[in-house]
């Protein structure tokens, strides 16, 4: 019997690295490392017991690596992620809400449950232990939290994926709750359409500073050929070559209605005045005729009400991006640091970013040119 027990543990501490590896390849994805290590600690949790070689059966009981494991599998069947294990603020809650994947670019929350069928449905008809929250407790938690984080818009969907499979009272319940339900053997994901995502994305666009200057920059009309004498140029210029922006900004823009602040529009004029060359002058005024300038808010959207001004959030970004919201467009922007510092205080702001690109012209004539 324990040599039975010894093996289930080597083989859950191999499963263990297995998915560490499967994870390797979503590293750049926020909380992907926080899964990792708690997987980390799994396998020096089970190495332990293997070591010390006392109470082999609780260990094998208590692993969570099933669940790891589960939650893995979901994930390769996901697109567009955006975040693993993503806390969520709510004013009810003292601890965030977790959501195990955020994908389909915020559009979709996703919970791994891998418990048995039985104690789900135990728990639901009250038979758990005092304080224990159901499942259909947390389906309404999670329906609620959507309202108050919205994604373009509008509510995410809720899906909680099943690793057995479940009454079909329960099920019905969860779905008139709001939540949809799935599982590994549900092809559903497999016809996936991409095309829905890009439809869902707002009819408005709202230009930030960053975006006109990138929009007209020599450096994306045809100047990334050059090596600058600012290493910080050099690094956009070969950026540009790797991934040219123009042709995506295009594609963003194409049949949109596009739209600037006033505050937008005057602080792009004080920095081309100043600093852009005469055909990226000439570029400005061409971009500007297919843009709408419209006032600035008077009054910052309840979103963003409670965002704390800092080094990354000043008063001007914080009125484009709420002149953003006040107008139901995604802003589009290349001001990672705000959209950071904003998620960092709970505040997720609808965005299209890209890469920063300079106003390079001038520069040109200190510049080599290169083949």
């Amino acid at each position: 019997m324990e040599s039975d027990i010894l093996n289930i543990i080597n083989q859950n501490i191999s499963l263990g690295n297995e998915l560490n590896k499967i994870l390797d390849n979503y590293k750049k994805i926020p909380g992907v490392q926080k899964v990792q290590k708690s997987i980390n600690q799994e396998i020096k949790f089970l190495e332990k017991a293997i070591k010390n070689k006392n109470c082999l059966t609780n260990h094998v009981q208590s692993t969570n690596m099933n669940h790891f494991s589960f939650l893995v599998k979901i994930l390769q069947l996901q697109r567009d992620i955006v975040h693993i294990d993503c806390g969520f603020h709510l004013e009810e809650r003292c601890t965030p809400l977790r959501v195990d994947i955020v994908c389909e670019n915020g559009l979709k929350w996703i919970k791994a449950i891998a418990l048995n069928p039985k104690s789900l449905l135990n728990a639901a008809n009250g038979e758990a232990s005092y304080g224990a929250r159901s499942i259909l407790d947390q389906a309404e938690e999670f329906v609620a939290a959507t309202e108050h984080h919205m994604c373009l818009f509008q509510r995410p969907k809720v899906v909680f994926y099943f690793c057995h499979e479940i009454n079909a009272e329960l099920l019905e319940k969860l779905q008139k709750i709001g939540v949809e339900t799935a599982s590994l053997s549900d092809q559903s994901d497999e016809n996936f359409n991409c095309n829905e995502v890009v439809s869902l994305t707002p009819s408005t666009l709202n230009l930030d500073i960053t975006t006109l200057l990138a929009y007209i920059s020599s450096l994306c009309n045809g100047g990334s050929n050059f090596t600058y004498t600012d290493q910080f140029l050099i690094e956009q210029a070969e950026k540009e070559r790797q991934t040219p922006l123009k042709p995506v900004l295009d594609e963003l823009f194409a049949g949109k209605r596009l739209i600037c602040c006033e505050i937008a529009y005057k602080s792009f004029q004080d920095i081309i005045n100043l600093i852009a060359g005469p055909v990226e002058l000439q570029r400005a005024t061409e971009l500007m005729k297919r843009v709408e300038i419209l006032p600035d808010i008077t009054e910052i959207p309840e979103e963003l009400a409670t965002l704390k001004l800092s080094g990354q959030i000043n008063q001007r970004s914080l009125k484009i991006f709420a002149f953003g919201i006040n107008m139901k467009a995604l802003t589009v922007t290349s001001n990672k640091a705000f959209i950071r510092s904003a998620k960092m205080q709970g505040i997720n702001v609808p965005v299209f970013t890209h890469q920063a690109r300079a106003l390079t012209e001038l520069k040109e004539a200190s510049a080599t040119k290169t083949d």
